[in-house]
């Protein structure tokens, strides 16, 4: 009876794991959307800085390469290669991207944990699959950049605790790619490495042999963040950039608001505790089972591990800026279903031979209970109260049929086309001067307008990161060019000099970044430039000099 209840909720698992995905490909496929305007808050920087990488292949021009996440713009920048692609092409690609790497991520933690575990061949074939699928699921709740997962990949792949050396190579390697990412990812090719030795390597009854287990994972750790600081600090000043962490004129606000439920948010705690406990849970039962099989000090070390990284994720999270989805618990969130994969199915290497207690991923209930709170997400809610994937900023897993309203094909058209008429004709008044695109720069890189000397600063994204960490330094330069009309027009999104009120008690969530906008770009735009042209249904403004 009991082996009936298992196929029942084995294939009830499939079903759920199956339309669960089904969901996020129908998302997919809906993204493909040819709306000339930005469709997300950083759409048009992210657009441009995927551009600025290929311009030399695409264009015959170099417009020096992007200061932000220059990994992931080589990524998105792929498919800029394709002849006269469209915007919902490169819309369509950067939701394939997320889904392909979440994807191969699962497969290769379960094909690499199963590879190590004793359960028999006919359960593994399920398992497999099974797991797979809920390890996208559970991954897409981050979710993960794709371009972070890149450095992963090759070590799920290649890792093999009898060669150290290889090790050590894939390491390095991974953490030079890493460097062009988050620099919160600098240490996780090491981190994994280090996981997966611990979890597969027994520790020595022989103090003498102590330093044998540690040498190789010390070796890892220093290889992998001198790789990817390196590389990091070689970009900056290559390119000329400000490096955030080592410049005295970047300081972060930090919103402990952020951590609990309030008026404007459920809470960051509460909203990683959902997502994560479950997992957690089986991870300490088993941890329990084992106290008896696995050293303490490897326990301990697993421990250590994922608490340092939800303490860092925590703290970036917390940082102004950081958004209020759970994108900044992308490591914590992996090494969660690392570790739980490994330990769920006995592919850690024990201490003490015998059995150590039930493998709990391989009771199908176990993972229909791991997949209650992404169906539980999926419902949709009524109501006003904030569900608790409220907030998802641009960094999580873009969906551009949102409840954004668009313009119809006629208005878009035309603001386009007066959009072009504005732009393409020189500026009588201040002739000779450059466009400045603040926004909207996916129009020159599809060639809806056709503009010859790109000024490649004060991008939106760039500005708002500066603002942010209140650069007086930066914001005096961005002053001094406004006020001498360095520009002969300025393309953006429609500024208002208005801050707004913080309270403890009702706040507007991005209250903080709202008034560092208004006092460090829209107050100096509106002080010497007049707005010549506006359209409230795009969303998009022109301003010229103030005579």
């Amino acid at each position: 009876m009991s082996g009936y209840k298992n196929k029942i909720l084995l294939v009830l698992g499939y079903i759920l794991s199956v339309t669960l995905l089904l969901l996020q490909i129908k998302s997919i496929i809906s993204s493909y959307n040819n709306y000339p305007f930005t469709l997300g808050w950083s759409e048009g920087g992210r657009i441009f800085a995927a551009y600025q990488v290929y311009a030399p292949i695409i264009a015959g021009r170099y417009l020096s390469l992007p200061w932000l996440d220059p990994g992931r713009s080589i990524l998105d920048g792929l498919v800029l290669l394709i002849p006269h692609v469209s915007i919902g092409s490169y819309r369509l690609w950067i939701n394939i991207l997320f889904f392909i790497f979440i994807f191969l991520a699962a497969l290769f933690t379960v094909l690499k944990a199963l590879s190590f575990s004793e359960i028999p061949g006919k359960q593994k074939k399920e398992l497999f699959v099974l797991l797979s699928l809920w390890g996208t699921i559970f991954l897409l709740q981050g979710p993960i950049y794709y371009h972070l997962l890149a450095g992963i990949l090759p070590i799920l792949w290649f890792y093999d605790e009898k060669r150290p050396l290889r090790n050590l190579i894939v390491i390095i390697i991974c953490s030079m790619w890493e460097a062009l990412g988050r620099v919160n990812w600098f240490l996780m090719p090491a981190t994994l490495v280090i996981l997966l030795h611990v979890l597969r390597t027994p520790f020595p009854l022989r103090p003498r042999k102590v330093w044998n287990y540690i040498k190789w994972p010390l070796v890892y750790a220093f290889s992998g963040g001198i790789s990817s600081f390196t590389i990091y600090l070689i970009y900056m000043k290559a390119m000329g950039f400000a490096i955030p962490f080592l410049n005295p004129s970047m300081n972060y606000h930090f919103a402990l608001y952020k951590l609990w439920p309030n008026t404007g948010y459920m809470g960051l705690l509460p909203d990683i505790a959902l997502i994560s406990l479950p997992a957690l849970l089986i991870i300490l039962y088993v941890i329990w089972e084992y106290r008896q099989k696995l050293h303490w000090i490897r326990l301990l070390i697993i421990l250590s591990i994922l608490g340092v990284f939800f303490a860092g994720s925590t703290l970036v999270s917390l940082r102004a800026g950081g958004g209020y989805d759970l994108h900044n618990y992308d490591s914590f969130l992996l090494l969660i279903f690392i570790i739980i994969c490994f330990l769920g199915v006995g592919a850690e290497y024990l201490d003490k031979s015998g059995w150590a207690g039930k493998l709990p991923l391989t009771y199908p209930a176990v993972i229909v209970f791991l997949l209650f709170i992404p169906i539980w997400l999926e419902i949709p809610k009524t109501g006003t109260s904030a569900s608790p994937t409220t907030g998802q900023s641009e960094q999580s897993l873009p969906t551009v049929q949102s409840e954004q309203k668009l313009a119809t094909p006629q208005s878009e058209q035309q603001a386009l086309l007066e959009i072009k008429q504005i732009l393409e004709k020189p500026n009588e008044s201040n002739p000779g001067h450059p466009i400045l695109f603040l926004d909207q720069r996916q129009l020159l890189v599809f060639n809806k307008i056709k503009v010859e000397n790109i000024v490649i600063p004060y991008e939106k994204i760039e500005l708002m990161e500066m603002a942010m960490a209140r650069n007086e330094k930066y914001k005096q330069q961005v002053q001094s060019d406004l006020e001498n009309h360095k520009y002969s027009l300025i393309v953006s999104e429609i500024l208002v000099p208005w801050a707004k009120s913080y309270s403890p008690n009702h706040f507007e969530r991005d209250w903080y970044e709202n008034n560092v906008w208004v006092d460090f770009v829209a107050i100096p735009v509106l002080d010497y430039y007049t707005p010549i042209y506006l359209n409230e249904d795009i969303g998009i403004a022109i301003y010229a000099p103030k005579q």
